[in-house]
Protein backbone atom coordinates (compact mmCIF):
# COMPACT_ATOMS: atom_id res chain seq x y z
CA UNK A 1 0.00 0.00 0.00
CA UNK A 2 1.17 3.32 -1.01
CA UNK A 3 2.09 5.69 1.43
CA UNK A 4 -0.58 8.24 0.65
CA UNK A 5 -3.35 5.98 1.24
CA UNK A 6 -2.05 5.36 5.03
CA UNK A 7 -1.72 9.41 5.23
CA UNK A 8 -5.18 9.91 3.97
CA UNK A 9 -6.34 6.74 6.18
CA UNK A 10 -4.24 8.00 9.36
CA UNK A 11 -5.15 12.16 9.29
CA UNK A 12 -8.38 11.57 10.47
CA UNK A 13 -7.77 9.72 13.39
CA UNK A 14 -8.20 11.75 16.77
CA UNK A 15 -5.25 11.87 18.82
CA UNK A 16 -6.25 10.26 21.68
CA UNK A 17 -6.39 7.19 19.11
CA UNK A 18 -3.14 7.49 17.77
CA UNK A 19 -1.65 7.77 21.38
CA UNK A 20 -3.35 4.47 21.65
CA UNK A 21 -2.51 2.52 19.09
CA UNK A 22 0.93 3.06 19.86
CA UNK A 23 0.71 2.62 23.04
CA UNK A 24 -0.94 -0.60 23.34
CA UNK A 25 1.64 -2.57 20.87
CA UNK A 26 4.56 -1.25 22.75
CA UNK A 27 2.70 -2.30 26.28
CA UNK A 28 1.94 -6.12 24.13
CA UNK A 29 5.91 -6.37 22.58
CA UNK A 30 6.84 -5.01 26.50
CA UNK A 31 4.04 -8.23 27.68
CA UNK A 32 5.81 -10.86 25.07
CA UNK A 33 9.23 -10.01 25.81
CA UNK A 34 9.21 -10.32 29.86
CA UNK A 35 6.95 -13.22 29.35
CA UNK A 36 4.07 -11.39 32.04
CA UNK A 37 1.54 -13.61 32.11
CA UNK A 38 -2.05 -12.30 32.80
CA UNK A 39 -3.25 -12.99 36.51
CA UNK A 40 -6.51 -14.41 36.48
CA UNK A 41 -6.87 -15.45 39.94
CA UNK A 42 -8.60 -12.12 41.25
CA UNK A 43 -11.51 -13.13 43.11
CA UNK A 44 -14.74 -10.16 44.00
CA UNK A 45 -17.64 -11.98 44.97
CA UNK A 46 -20.65 -11.51 42.31
CA UNK A 47 -23.65 -10.27 43.27
CA UNK A 48 -26.35 -11.36 40.89
CA UNK A 49 -29.33 -8.92 39.41
CA UNK A 50 -32.99 -9.68 39.01
CA UNK A 51 -32.95 -7.98 35.95
CA UNK A 52 -36.67 -7.42 33.94
CA UNK A 53 -37.32 -9.87 31.33
CA UNK A 54 -35.27 -9.25 28.09
CA UNK A 55 -35.14 -10.92 24.95
CA UNK A 56 -33.71 -14.59 24.71
CA UNK A 57 -30.92 -14.81 21.96
CA UNK A 58 -30.92 -16.69 19.12
CA UNK A 59 -30.26 -20.81 19.43
CA UNK A 60 -26.24 -21.14 18.12
CA UNK A 61 -25.19 -23.91 20.00
CA UNK A 62 -27.04 -27.00 18.41
CA UNK A 63 -25.46 -29.40 21.14
CA UNK A 64 -22.94 -32.23 20.36
CA UNK A 65 -20.13 -29.70 20.61
CA UNK A 66 -21.98 -28.15 17.02
CA UNK A 67 -22.37 -24.72 16.76
CA UNK A 68 -23.77 -22.36 13.71
CA UNK A 69 -22.73 -19.02 13.78
CA UNK A 70 -22.98 -16.87 10.99
CA UNK A 71 -25.37 -19.49 9.15
CA UNK A 72 -22.09 -21.32 9.35
CA UNK A 73 -22.13 -24.40 11.05
CA UNK A 74 -19.00 -25.97 12.79
CA UNK A 75 -17.74 -28.80 15.59
CA UNK A 76 -15.97 -27.28 18.47
CA UNK A 77 -12.35 -28.89 18.60
CA UNK A 78 -11.02 -27.49 21.79
CA UNK A 79 -9.95 -24.39 20.34
CA UNK A 80 -11.43 -21.25 21.49
CA UNK A 81 -9.55 -19.17 18.99
CA UNK A 82 -10.11 -21.49 15.21
CA UNK A 83 -10.17 -19.21 12.92
CA UNK A 84 -10.87 -22.02 10.30
CA UNK A 85 -14.31 -20.10 9.91
CA UNK A 86 -13.41 -16.74 9.87
CA UNK A 87 -12.02 -14.17 12.23
CA UNK A 88 -15.66 -13.14 13.05
CA UNK A 89 -17.55 -16.75 13.61
CA UNK A 90 -14.67 -17.50 15.97
CA UNK A 91 -15.07 -13.42 17.86
CA UNK A 92 -19.22 -14.92 17.87
CA UNK A 93 -18.06 -17.99 19.68
CA UNK A 94 -16.19 -15.95 22.54
CA UNK A 95 -19.13 -13.88 22.77
CA UNK A 96 -21.04 -17.08 24.33
CA UNK A 97 -24.31 -15.21 23.34
CA UNK A 98 -25.81 -19.23 23.21
CA UNK A 99 -25.78 -19.02 27.04
CA UNK A 100 -28.62 -17.23 26.56
CA UNK A 101 -30.58 -19.01 23.97
CA UNK A 102 -34.01 -20.66 24.75
CA UNK A 103 -33.45 -24.22 26.08
CA UNK A 104 -30.14 -23.45 27.44
CA UNK A 105 -29.58 -25.67 30.67
CA UNK A 106 -27.94 -24.51 33.77
CA UNK A 107 -25.73 -27.83 33.52
CA UNK A 108 -24.77 -26.99 29.88
CA UNK A 109 -24.35 -23.57 30.41
CA UNK A 110 -21.73 -23.55 33.29
CA UNK A 111 -19.98 -26.18 31.53
CA UNK A 112 -19.09 -23.93 28.74
CA UNK A 113 -18.45 -21.28 31.04
CA UNK A 114 -15.98 -23.76 33.45
CA UNK A 115 -14.68 -24.76 29.68
CA UNK A 116 -13.53 -21.06 28.68
CA UNK A 117 -12.42 -20.70 31.96
CA UNK A 118 -9.75 -23.70 31.85
CA UNK A 119 -8.39 -22.71 28.43
CA UNK A 120 -8.30 -19.25 28.92
CA UNK A 121 -4.28 -18.91 29.25
CA UNK A 122 -4.74 -20.63 25.84
CA UNK A 123 -7.04 -18.36 23.66
CA UNK A 124 -5.36 -15.39 21.84
CA UNK A 125 -8.40 -13.71 21.87
CA UNK A 126 -9.97 -14.22 24.93
CA UNK A 127 -8.48 -10.60 26.39
CA UNK A 128 -9.48 -8.75 23.87
CA UNK A 129 -11.33 -6.09 25.29
CA UNK A 130 -14.65 -6.40 22.94
CA UNK A 131 -15.07 -10.17 23.23
CA UNK A 132 -14.71 -9.53 27.27
CA UNK A 133 -17.42 -6.79 26.77
CA UNK A 134 -19.91 -9.05 25.59
CA UNK A 135 -18.98 -11.88 27.19
CA UNK A 136 -19.07 -10.08 30.14
CA UNK A 137 -22.63 -9.21 30.39
CA UNK A 138 -23.62 -12.78 29.12
CA UNK A 139 -22.10 -14.50 31.85
CA UNK A 140 -23.60 -12.17 34.63
CA UNK A 141 -26.97 -12.86 33.04
CA UNK A 142 -26.52 -16.57 33.01
CA UNK A 143 -25.88 -16.42 36.46
CA UNK A 144 -28.15 -14.38 37.51
CA UNK A 145 -30.83 -16.35 36.10
CA UNK A 146 -29.42 -19.61 37.43
CA UNK A 147 -27.84 -18.51 41.10
CA UNK A 148 -30.41 -20.83 42.81
CA UNK A 149 -28.55 -23.90 40.51
CA UNK A 150 -25.04 -22.87 40.83
CA UNK A 151 -22.73 -23.86 43.99
CA UNK A 152 -20.49 -21.87 46.20
CA UNK A 153 -17.63 -22.96 44.33
CA UNK A 154 -19.35 -22.75 40.96
CA UNK A 155 -19.85 -19.08 41.74
CA UNK A 156 -16.56 -18.61 42.94
CA UNK A 157 -14.49 -19.82 39.54
CA UNK A 158 -17.27 -17.71 37.77
CA UNK A 159 -16.73 -14.84 39.58
CA UNK A 160 -12.69 -15.23 40.03
CA UNK A 161 -12.30 -15.21 36.14
CA UNK A 162 -15.07 -12.55 35.65
CA UNK A 163 -13.95 -9.99 37.66
CA UNK A 164 -9.89 -10.65 36.80
CA UNK A 165 -11.47 -10.11 32.30
CA UNK A 166 -12.84 -7.10 33.67
CA UNK A 167 -9.68 -5.37 35.50
CA UNK A 168 -8.07 -6.17 32.59
CA UNK A 169 -10.53 -4.18 30.63
CA UNK A 170 -11.02 -1.61 32.73
CA UNK A 171 -7.24 -1.03 32.13
CA UNK A 172 -7.63 -1.77 28.53
CA UNK A 173 -10.86 0.14 27.07
CA UNK A 174 -10.78 0.32 23.03
CA UNK A 175 -9.54 3.91 23.01
CA UNK A 176 -7.42 2.86 19.81
CA UNK A 177 -10.60 2.51 18.24
CA UNK A 178 -13.67 4.09 19.77
CA UNK A 179 -16.89 4.14 18.13
CA UNK A 180 -19.07 1.87 19.07
CA UNK A 181 -16.56 -0.57 20.52
CA UNK A 182 -15.06 1.72 23.04
CA UNK A 183 -18.87 2.21 23.96
CA UNK A 184 -19.53 -1.31 24.25
CA UNK A 185 -16.95 -1.41 26.69
CA UNK A 186 -19.17 1.23 29.01
CA UNK A 187 -21.91 -0.69 28.91
CA UNK A 188 -20.08 -4.06 30.28
CA UNK A 189 -18.36 -2.26 32.42
CA UNK A 190 -21.40 -0.47 33.85
CA UNK A 191 -23.02 -4.30 34.01
CA UNK A 192 -19.29 -5.44 36.08
CA UNK A 193 -20.16 -2.12 38.52
CA UNK A 194 -23.64 -3.10 39.77
CA UNK A 195 -22.88 -6.94 39.72
CA UNK A 196 -19.36 -6.53 41.97
CA UNK A 197 -20.99 -3.26 43.75
CA UNK A 198 -17.45 -1.97 42.26
CA UNK A 199 -17.06 2.21 42.49
CA UNK A 200 -13.93 2.33 40.28
CA UNK A 201 -15.71 0.18 37.48
CA UNK A 202 -18.90 2.71 38.09
CA UNK A 203 -17.03 5.77 37.59
CA UNK A 204 -15.28 4.71 34.21
CA UNK A 205 -18.28 2.72 33.09
CA UNK A 206 -20.35 6.04 33.71
CA UNK A 207 -17.52 8.29 32.03
CA UNK A 208 -17.51 6.32 28.91
CA UNK A 209 -21.52 5.65 28.29
CA UNK A 210 -22.18 9.45 29.30
CA UNK A 211 -19.87 10.82 27.00
CA UNK A 212 -20.02 8.39 24.30
CA UNK A 213 -23.76 8.40 24.08
CA UNK A 214 -23.50 12.22 23.87
CA UNK A 215 -21.29 11.82 20.82
CA UNK A 216 -22.59 8.61 19.38
CA UNK A 217 -26.18 9.20 19.16
CA UNK A 218 -26.98 11.85 16.28
CA UNK A 219 -29.81 14.62 17.53
CA UNK A 220 -32.03 12.64 15.38
CA UNK A 221 -31.33 9.80 17.41
CA UNK A 222 -29.04 7.69 14.78
CA UNK A 223 -25.89 6.16 15.65
CA UNK A 224 -23.05 7.75 14.35
CA UNK A 225 -21.82 4.71 12.01
CA UNK A 226 -24.87 5.47 10.21
CA UNK A 227 -25.88 1.48 9.79
CA UNK A 228 -28.69 0.41 11.19
CA UNK A 229 -27.66 -2.95 12.37
CA UNK A 230 -25.16 -1.36 14.72
CA UNK A 231 -27.68 1.11 15.73
CA UNK A 232 -30.08 -2.17 16.85
CA UNK A 233 -26.94 -3.58 18.51
CA UNK A 234 -26.50 -0.78 20.48
CA UNK A 235 -30.21 -0.02 21.20
CA UNK A 236 -30.32 -3.12 22.58
CA UNK A 237 -27.40 -2.98 25.07
CA UNK A 238 -28.53 0.58 25.78
CA UNK A 239 -31.95 -1.18 26.49
CA UNK A 240 -29.93 -3.53 28.69
CA UNK A 241 -28.30 -1.35 30.77
CA UNK A 242 -31.89 0.72 31.35
CA UNK A 243 -32.99 -2.28 32.77
CA UNK A 244 -29.81 -3.12 34.98
CA UNK A 245 -30.47 0.59 36.15
CA UNK A 246 -34.26 0.34 37.15
CA UNK A 247 -33.92 -2.47 39.13
CA UNK A 248 -30.48 -1.29 40.97
CA UNK A 249 -30.75 0.35 44.52
CA UNK A 250 -30.06 4.31 43.74
CA UNK A 251 -28.47 4.65 46.80
CA UNK A 252 -25.79 2.17 45.64
CA UNK A 253 -23.46 4.47 43.54
CA UNK A 254 -23.47 8.70 43.36
CA UNK A 255 -25.35 9.76 40.19
CA UNK A 256 -26.88 6.19 39.79
CA UNK A 257 -30.73 7.79 39.40
CA UNK A 258 -29.33 10.74 37.11
CA UNK A 259 -27.43 7.89 35.27
CA UNK A 260 -30.38 6.10 34.35
CA UNK A 261 -32.69 9.01 33.43
CA UNK A 262 -30.05 10.12 30.69
CA UNK A 263 -29.63 6.29 29.38
CA UNK A 264 -33.72 6.39 29.49
CA UNK A 265 -33.69 9.62 27.36
CA UNK A 266 -30.93 8.19 24.58
CA UNK A 267 -32.82 4.78 24.37
CA UNK A 268 -36.36 6.84 23.52
CA UNK A 269 -34.06 8.87 21.09
CA UNK A 270 -32.71 5.95 19.51
CA UNK A 271 -36.11 4.29 18.97
CA UNK A 272 -37.46 7.12 17.58
CA UNK A 273 -35.05 7.04 14.94
CA UNK A 274 -35.16 3.44 14.12
CA UNK A 275 -39.33 3.81 13.30
CA UNK A 276 -38.49 6.25 11.09
CA UNK A 277 -35.57 4.52 9.20
CA UNK A 278 -37.51 1.21 8.56
CA UNK A 279 -40.00 0.69 5.52
CA UNK A 280 -43.60 -0.45 6.09
CA UNK A 281 -43.39 -4.06 6.61
CA UNK A 282 -40.70 -3.37 9.61
CA UNK A 283 -37.88 -4.36 7.68
CA UNK A 284 -34.44 -2.99 8.48
CA UNK A 285 -32.59 -0.93 5.60
CA UNK A 286 -29.10 -3.16 4.98
CA UNK A 287 -27.30 0.19 4.53
CA UNK A 288 -23.10 0.16 5.28
CA UNK A 289 -22.40 -2.82 7.24
CA UNK A 290 -25.81 -4.87 7.85
CA UNK A 291 -27.28 -7.91 7.79
CA UNK A 292 -30.01 -10.27 8.82
CA UNK A 293 -30.14 -12.61 11.35
CA UNK A 294 -27.47 -10.38 13.54
CA UNK A 295 -29.60 -8.54 15.92
CA UNK A 296 -33.38 -8.53 17.15
CA UNK A 297 -35.91 -6.96 15.06
CA UNK A 298 -37.51 -3.73 15.55
CA UNK A 299 -40.19 -4.87 17.15
CA UNK A 300 -38.92 -6.71 19.53
CA UNK A 301 -36.43 -3.73 20.31
CA UNK A 302 -40.06 -1.88 20.84
CA UNK A 303 -41.48 -4.81 22.90
CA UNK A 304 -38.81 -4.81 25.26
CA UNK A 305 -38.27 -1.33 25.39
CA UNK A 306 -42.42 -0.94 26.35
CA UNK A 307 -41.41 -3.70 28.87
CA UNK A 308 -39.15 -0.91 30.81
CA UNK A 309 -41.66 1.76 30.41
CA UNK A 310 -39.44 3.79 27.87
CA UNK A 311 -41.59 6.18 26.27
CA UNK A 312 -40.97 7.45 22.46
CA UNK A 313 -42.57 8.97 19.48
CA UNK A 314 -41.52 8.06 15.41
CA UNK A 315 -38.89 10.38 15.04
CA UNK A 316 -37.76 12.63 11.74
CA UNK A 317 -34.70 11.42 9.56
CA UNK A 318 -32.68 14.82 9.73
CA UNK A 319 -28.70 15.14 10.29
CA UNK A 320 -27.78 11.13 9.90
CA UNK A 321 -28.68 11.91 6.19
CA UNK A 322 -31.19 9.45 5.49
CA UNK A 323 -34.25 10.31 3.87
CA UNK A 324 -37.37 7.89 4.14
CA UNK A 325 -40.14 9.23 1.60
CA UNK A 326 -43.33 6.97 1.31
CA UNK A 327 -46.09 6.73 -1.62
CA UNK A 328 -48.84 5.09 -2.19
CA UNK A 329 -46.97 2.54 -3.95
CA UNK A 330 -43.76 2.41 -3.15
CA UNK A 331 -41.53 3.65 -0.58
CA UNK A 332 -38.08 4.81 -0.65
CA UNK A 333 -34.69 4.97 1.90
CA UNK A 334 -32.72 7.72 0.25
CA UNK A 335 -28.92 8.06 0.82
CA UNK A 336 -27.78 11.98 1.40
CA UNK A 337 -25.42 11.56 4.18
CA UNK A 338 -21.95 11.63 5.17
CA UNK A 339 -19.85 7.85 5.35
CA UNK A 340 -20.29 8.33 9.32
CA UNK A 341 -18.12 9.71 11.79
CA UNK A 342 -14.47 10.77 10.11
CA UNK A 343 -12.53 9.08 12.73
CA UNK A 344 -14.25 5.57 12.30
CA UNK A 345 -15.35 4.62 8.98
CA UNK A 346 -14.52 0.93 9.48
CA UNK A 347 -18.58 -0.23 8.40
CA UNK A 348 -18.77 2.59 5.91
CA UNK A 349 -19.30 1.63 2.55
CA UNK A 350 -18.36 4.10 -0.54
CA UNK A 351 -22.14 4.46 -1.16
CA UNK A 352 -22.64 8.07 -1.18
CA UNK A 353 -26.12 8.41 -3.07
CA UNK A 354 -27.57 5.86 -2.99
CA UNK A 355 -30.93 4.56 -2.50
CA UNK A 356 -33.04 1.49 -1.46
CA UNK A 357 -36.82 0.92 -3.09
CA UNK A 358 -39.61 -1.26 -2.28
CA UNK A 359 -43.10 -1.79 -3.96
CA UNK A 360 -46.03 -2.35 -2.10
CA UNK A 361 -43.47 -3.81 0.86
CA UNK A 362 -42.06 -5.95 -1.97
CA UNK A 363 -37.94 -5.29 -2.25
CA UNK A 364 -36.87 -3.54 -5.76
CA UNK A 365 -33.78 -2.19 -5.28
CA UNK A 366 -31.43 -3.48 -2.47
CA UNK A 367 -27.81 -3.19 -1.71
CA UNK A 368 -24.97 -6.08 -2.45
CA UNK A 369 -25.07 -6.29 1.07
CA UNK A 370 -22.64 -7.67 3.67
CA UNK A 371 -21.80 -11.46 3.72
CA UNK A 372 -18.08 -11.14 5.20
CA UNK A 373 -15.51 -8.67 7.27
CA UNK A 374 -12.85 -10.63 6.15
CA UNK A 375 -10.33 -9.18 4.33
CA UNK A 376 -10.92 -10.54 1.11
CA UNK A 377 -12.14 -9.99 -2.87
CA UNK A 378 -16.17 -10.06 -1.24
CA UNK A 379 -15.55 -7.43 0.99
CA UNK A 380 -13.79 -5.36 -1.13
CA UNK A 381 -17.08 -5.64 -3.70
CA UNK A 382 -19.65 -5.08 -1.01
CA UNK A 383 -18.03 -2.01 -0.28
CA UNK A 384 -17.34 -0.55 -3.56
CA UNK A 385 -19.42 1.96 -5.23
CA UNK A 386 -20.52 -0.85 -8.15
CA UNK A 387 -22.18 -2.78 -5.18
CA UNK A 388 -24.48 0.00 -4.37
CA UNK A 389 -27.44 2.12 -6.46
CA UNK A 390 -25.16 5.07 -7.07
CA UNK A 391 -23.26 5.83 -10.03
CA UNK A 392 -19.49 4.79 -10.98
CA UNK A 393 -16.55 6.92 -12.30
CA UNK A 394 -14.36 5.60 -15.11
CA UNK A 395 -14.85 2.36 -12.72
CA UNK A 396 -13.62 3.90 -8.93
CA UNK A 397 -15.38 4.16 -5.89
CA UNK A 398 -16.64 7.56 -4.30
CA UNK A 399 -14.51 7.20 -1.55
CA UNK A 400 -11.37 5.29 -1.20
CA UNK A 401 -12.68 2.03 0.81
CA UNK A 402 -9.58 -0.90 1.79
CA UNK A 403 -8.49 -3.24 3.46
CA UNK A 404 -11.32 -4.63 5.57
CA UNK A 405 -11.94 -1.68 7.50
CA UNK A 406 -10.23 1.31 6.57
CA UNK A 407 -11.15 4.52 4.25
CA UNK A 408 -8.73 6.81 2.86
CA UNK A 409 -9.76 10.01 0.84
CA UNK A 410 -14.09 9.89 1.46
CA UNK A 411 -16.72 12.30 -0.86
CA UNK A 412 -17.59 15.09 1.44
CA UNK A 413 -21.61 15.92 0.06
CA UNK A 414 -23.23 18.78 -0.47
CA UNK A 415 -27.17 19.00 -0.16
CA UNK A 416 -29.30 21.52 -2.76
CA UNK A 417 -32.39 20.45 -2.27
CA UNK A 418 -34.45 18.34 0.92
CA UNK A 419 -38.25 18.12 0.55
CA UNK A 420 -41.06 15.91 0.88
CA UNK A 421 -41.31 15.28 -2.96
CA UNK A 422 -37.42 16.10 -4.12
CA UNK A 423 -34.38 15.98 -2.75
CA UNK A 424 -30.75 16.75 -4.47
CA UNK A 425 -27.06 16.78 -3.69
CA UNK A 426 -23.58 16.62 -4.97
CA UNK A 427 -20.98 15.02 -4.31
CA UNK A 428 -16.79 15.27 -5.12
CA UNK A 429 -15.60 11.53 -4.48
CA UNK A 430 -13.95 12.01 -7.84
CA UNK A 431 -12.61 14.93 -7.50
CA UNK A 432 -9.15 13.48 -7.84
CA UNK A 433 -10.36 13.20 -11.71
CA UNK A 434 -12.23 16.80 -11.68
CA UNK A 435 -15.07 14.85 -11.53
CA UNK A 436 -18.40 16.45 -9.63
CA UNK A 437 -21.38 14.19 -9.32
CA UNK A 438 -24.68 15.35 -8.67
CA UNK A 439 -27.90 13.21 -7.92
CA UNK A 440 -31.64 14.66 -7.58
CA UNK A 441 -34.71 12.41 -6.76
CA UNK A 442 -38.03 13.28 -7.41
CA UNK A 443 -40.86 11.16 -5.83
CA UNK A 444 -44.00 11.44 -7.35
CA UNK A 445 -46.99 9.61 -6.39
CA UNK A 446 -47.06 7.65 -9.94
CA UNK A 447 -43.32 7.02 -10.06
CA UNK A 448 -39.75 8.20 -8.48
CA UNK A 449 -37.14 10.04 -11.11
CA UNK A 450 -33.28 9.93 -10.51
CA UNK A 451 -31.38 12.47 -12.61
CA UNK A 452 -28.05 11.81 -12.71
CA UNK A 453 -25.17 13.86 -14.02
CA UNK A 454 -21.50 14.07 -13.87
CA UNK A 455 -19.15 17.24 -15.19
CA UNK A 456 -15.76 18.27 -14.96
CA UNK A 457 -12.65 16.40 -16.10
CA UNK A 458 -11.93 13.98 -18.68
CA UNK A 459 -14.60 10.87 -18.11
CA UNK A 460 -13.85 7.92 -19.58
CA UNK A 461 -17.00 5.99 -18.36
CA UNK A 462 -20.27 6.98 -16.21
CA UNK A 463 -22.29 3.81 -15.27
CA UNK A 464 -25.62 3.87 -13.04
CA UNK A 465 -26.21 1.03 -11.23
CA UNK A 466 -29.29 -0.42 -10.24
CA UNK A 467 -29.15 -3.89 -8.07
CA UNK A 468 -32.56 -5.81 -8.49
CA UNK A 469 -33.96 -7.46 -5.57
CA UNK A 470 -33.27 -11.74 -6.05
CA UNK A 471 -36.91 -12.44 -6.08
CA UNK A 472 -37.64 -9.72 -8.84
CA UNK A 473 -37.67 -11.03 -12.52
CA UNK A 474 -37.14 -9.11 -15.96
CA UNK A 475 -39.95 -9.70 -18.11
CA UNK A 476 -38.47 -7.46 -21.38
CA UNK A 477 -35.68 -5.46 -22.36
CA UNK A 478 -35.38 -2.79 -24.93
CA UNK A 479 -33.22 -0.47 -25.59
CA UNK A 480 -34.93 2.45 -23.30
CA UNK A 481 -36.81 0.36 -20.84
CA UNK A 482 -36.56 -2.82 -18.90
CA UNK A 483 -39.96 -3.91 -17.69
CA UNK A 484 -39.33 -6.44 -14.25
CA UNK A 485 -42.67 -7.95 -12.43
CA UNK A 486 -42.11 -5.41 -10.01
CA UNK A 487 -41.96 -1.84 -11.86
CA UNK A 488 -40.83 -0.16 -14.89
CA UNK A 489 -37.59 1.24 -15.78
CA UNK A 490 -37.16 4.13 -18.28
CA UNK A 491 -33.80 5.53 -19.11
CA UNK A 492 -33.62 9.04 -20.86
CA UNK A 493 -29.95 9.69 -22.64
CA UNK A 494 -28.30 5.85 -22.00
CA UNK A 495 -25.44 4.78 -24.29
CA UNK A 496 -26.08 1.50 -23.23
CA UNK A 497 -28.39 -1.06 -20.89
CA UNK A 498 -26.58 -4.01 -19.67
CA UNK A 499 -28.42 -6.84 -17.58
CA UNK A 500 -25.12 -8.54 -15.21
CA UNK A 501 -25.33 -11.28 -12.69
CA UNK A 502 -24.46 -10.93 -9.44
CA UNK A 503 -24.80 -12.05 -5.80
CA UNK A 504 -26.42 -10.09 -2.78
CA UNK A 505 -26.42 -10.87 0.52
CA UNK A 506 -29.30 -10.61 2.92
CA UNK A 507 -27.33 -12.35 5.56
CA UNK A 508 -24.08 -13.30 7.04
CA UNK A 509 -21.91 -16.01 4.70
CA UNK A 510 -24.92 -16.42 2.56
CA UNK A 511 -25.22 -15.09 -0.65
CA UNK A 512 -28.16 -14.90 -3.54
CA UNK A 513 -28.47 -14.94 -7.46
CA UNK A 514 -29.77 -11.49 -8.89
CA UNK A 515 -29.80 -9.07 -11.29
CA UNK A 516 -28.06 -5.71 -12.24
CA UNK A 517 -28.80 -3.08 -14.24
CA UNK A 518 -26.08 -1.23 -15.59
CA UNK A 519 -26.46 1.55 -17.52
CA UNK A 520 -24.05 3.92 -19.22
CA UNK A 521 -24.71 7.16 -20.03
CA UNK A 522 -22.08 10.49 -21.08
CA UNK A 523 -23.36 13.17 -18.93
CA UNK A 524 -26.88 13.06 -17.66
CA UNK A 525 -29.41 10.25 -17.37
CA UNK A 526 -32.95 10.82 -16.18
CA UNK A 527 -34.12 7.04 -15.07
CA UNK A 528 -37.76 6.77 -14.47
CA UNK A 529 -39.27 4.18 -12.30
CA UNK A 530 -43.06 3.26 -12.53
CA UNK A 531 -45.49 1.10 -13.38
CA UNK A 532 -45.34 -0.60 -9.84
CA UNK A 533 -46.83 -3.97 -9.93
Amino acid sequence: MSLSLYYHTLKYLKREQLFFQIYYKIAAKVTRFLSLRTDYTCYKKGNPVELKDYPKKPVSYEGDNVFCLLNLTHRFNGKWDDCSQGELWRYNLNYMDFLLQPGMSVTDGYGWIERFIDDIADNQIANDPYPISLRGINWIKFVSLHIEELSFEQMKKIDTSLYSQYKLLSKRTERHLLANHYLENGFSLLFAAIYFRDADFWQKAKHIVVSQLKEQILSDGAHFELSPMYHCVILERLLDCCNLLSVTDNSLFVELETTKMFLYGKASEMLAWLDAIVVANDTLPLLNDAANGVVFSPSVLREYANSLHIEWHKGELNVSGYRHITRSAYETIIDIAPLGVSYNLGHAHADTSNFLLWVRNRALLVDTGTSTYNNCERRNYERSTMAHNAVVVDGGNSSKVWGAFRCAQRANVNILDDTSVSCSMSHNGYNNKGVTCLRQYICREDRMEVIDTVSGGHIRSAVAYFHLAPEVQVLDVSDNAIVTDCASFYFENSCAIDIVQMEVAEEYNILSSSQCIQVTFDSTLRTIIADFQ
